[in-house]
This record gives structure tokens, C-alpha cells and sequence, in this order.
């Protein structure tokens, strides 16, 4: 039940930030950029539909598929799926509903609720109050107000609450609720806060 809410939760809130947009707002079904300021429409727009950056993009919101070569960048609000070769960055609220990609990092300055697959090559930083269910994987994990509901790998990962499953070198929670594999583990809440190799926690 708690998986379900959980999926459902994100796609609400898609419906509710497109639903709640100012009625004089500047709306774009595609935005296309080369590198701002050379794109279309101007990043003051909310694109609800596909961005498509030959290098990277920014703009005010979007909603749908983003893909950028380099990057993508969104303001205020974001809800979708993210793909690039560089980096998704993510300076509001987002919403991410299947998978962000990217070749070096995904940025979630504010609050992140994500569904599905959240992987970089380097680093997924989510700094606010936010949740994962499904799979986050890199060489540095680092959300610390993240809950995990699933699977967390990567060389170093910290998490605030995991409901399933971190493997990596150092492992990082404030509560777990599952297992930890790795040379070092970190349970702040748990009978031990720190194990090597396994850590339980219930």
C-alpha cells in the first residue's frame, strides 16, 4: 500500500502544478535550444510537452520529456522525464516520473519526488525533503531528507529514512528499515550505528 500511494503521489502533483498555472502564463508545447539565450521560446515560458537541447536549455517550468546534450536546467518546477549527457538541475520542485539520466549529475535543489530510475555516472544530489521509490545509482548518492523506498547503490550513499536496500562502499541512514551491504555502515537509529559489512535494521 505504502508503494502505491507512493506512485500515485507524483503524477497528482504533475496535474495539480499544470492545473494551477497562472492563466496568463507563456505555455510552449516544445521548447528547442541550442544554449540560452539561442532558444525557443525564451526560458520565461513553461514548456508542457518535450524540450530538446543540442547543447542545454533552461526555462521557467517544464513538463514532459527532457533531453539535452549537455544539460537541463528548469527554474521553479519540474515534472517528467530527464535525460542528459552532462546534467539535470533541477532548481525548484520536481516530480520525476520513470527516470533522470545523466552523464555526470542530477541536482534536486528542492523538494524531489521520484518514480523509477534516478542514475548518474557521478553524483545524484537531492539537498531537500524528498522521496525515491524505485532504484538510485552513482558513485556518490547523497540525500540526506531523501526517503528510499527500494534500492540505493553507489561507492558512498546517504539517505534520511530506507525502506529496502543499500549496497555500496560507505552507507549512510538515519533509520533503516532493511539491510545495508558495505565496508562501513551507518544506522543512526539503530542497536548498532555503525557495522561493517551487514547492517539489519528493523
Amino acid at each position: 500500500m505504502v508503494f502505491r500511494n507512493a506512485s500515485l503521489f507524483p503524477l497528482a502533483l504533475i496535474l495539480f502544478a499544470v492545473s494551477a498555472s497562472p492563466a496568463h502564463a507563456a505555455l510552449s508545447p516544445l521548447g528547442l535550444s541550442i544554449v540560452p539565450p539561442a532558444q525557443l521560446p525564451p526560458e520565461t515560458f513553461t514548456i508542457t510537452g518535450a524540450r530538446v537541447s543540442a547543447l542545454w536549455g533552461e526555462h521557467r517550468q517544464v513538463y514532459g520529456f527532457d533531453l539535452g546534450v549537455i544539460g537541463n536546467k528548469t527554474q521553479t518546477s519540474f515534472g517528467g522525464l530527464a535525460v542528459a549527457g552532462g546534467f539535470n538541475w533541477n532548481q525548484g520542485s520536481a516530480v520525476i516520473l520513470g527516470l533522470q539520466a545523466a552523464g555526470v549529475g542530477n541536482i534536486n535543489v528542492n523538494k524531489a519526488r521520484i518514480v523509477g530510475l534516478q542514475a548518474a555516472a557521478f553524483f545524484n544530489s537531492n539537498q531537500a525533503e524528498s522521496t525515491l521509490v524505485g532504484l538510485q545509482v552513482s558513485l556518490g548518492n547523497f540525500s540526506p531528507y531523501t526517503n528510499i523506498y527500494g534500492l540505493q547503490v553507489g561507492v558512498y550513499n546517504r539517505a534520511q529514512h530506507v525502506y529496502g536496500f543499500q549496497l555500496g562502499l560507505i552507507n549512510v541512514a538515519q533509520s533503516l528499515h532493511g539491510i545495508q551491504i558495505g565496508l562501513l555502515n551507518f544506522n543512526q537509529t539503530g542497536l548498532f550505528s555503525v557495522s561493517p559489512f551487514i547492517n539489519i535494521g528493523f
